[in-house]
């Protein structure tokens, strides 16, 4: 990626950046991190090519299984990035045998 392609390397975001104190900007970065801490970014080659709202999508559904959500109350679409992304190893990954 070229460092202009950066959503960091921005005006805007130096700012904001700035702008904060540092109570603000750890507070973001526990935030960034209990959202996609657990994603490994390099893991598949479907991740790289997912656009932003599906990563979310796939942050948010992990999330939800961490919490407790069981794989049955899960949407088809939601089973579909699941098993795109981990293929059927996701089932174990949170504690399931199966669903």
């Amino acid at each position: 990626m070229n460092s202009d392609d950066d959503l960091w390397n921005n005006p805007m975001v130096k700012k904001a950046l700035a702008s904060m104190s540092p109570e603000q900007v750890e507070q973001y970065k526990i935030l960034g991190e209990s959202m996609y801490g657990n994603i490994d970014f390099g893991a598949s080659k479907i991740l790289n090519n997912l656009p932003p709202p599906m990563l979310e999508a796939l942050a948010y559904i992990e999330e939800s299984l961490k919490s407790g959500l069981h794989p049955s109350m899960l949407e088809e679409s939601e089973l579909a990035l699941l098993t795109d992304y981990y293929q059927d190893d996701w089932i174990t990954k949170y504690g399931y045998i199966n669903y």
